[in-house]
């Protein structure tokens, strides 16, 4: 990560909490940039490690899980269900779109893709829902597979 990239991500993350009503404390901005420099799905119980390895003070897990929360509630930070880890959103530069995203998560090594649904596949997704008595209420879909440099190493 470039700083110069750094200072912009940050920037953008600092206008996200204060539309939302609140602020990028340094607590939050330093638990995005521990997100940033592992640039993997990480547990709140690895992102607690990261952090205690970087930042002092030291945080416990239940602050971590506090500040993924509000996190999360902003958009920054995006919760993989399927596997309980957290990534970071990569439309926070651009404005998250809030479509429900999919994640491709490799099956070998984690990692992970974040690709916007097209229009015609939520329609699709939400009609079926509807046909069987659901109704959506936010969602996200997660979609095991193999990434191009682990599919390679089993050919």
């Amino acid at each position: 990560m470039t700083a110069e990239f750094a200072k912009e991500y940050f920037d953008i993350a600092k206008g996200v909490c204060e539309k939302a009503g609140s602020r990028l404390t340094d607590t939050r901005q330093h638990m995005l940039e521990v997100l940033l420099e592992v640039d993997k799905p990480l547990s709140a119980y690895e992102i607690t490690e990261e952090y205690n390895q970087l930042i002092e003070p030291k945080i416990k897990t239940m602050s971590v899980y506090r500040i993924l929360d509000f996190l999360e509630s902003v958009h920054l930070v995006h919760r993989l269900q399927s596997i309980n880890k957290y990534v970071l959103c990569n439309h926070s530069l651009g404005a998250c779109h809030h479509h429900p995203p999919l994640y491709l998560i490799c099956k070998s090594c984690q990692h992970i893709e974040e690709v916007e649904l097209a229009d015609e596949v939520i329609s699709t997704l939400t009609r079926q829902a509807k046909s069987v008595g659901f109704s959506s209420v936010g969602s996200q879909v997660e979609l095991y597979s193999l990434c191009t440099k682990c599919k390679s190493t089993i050919n």
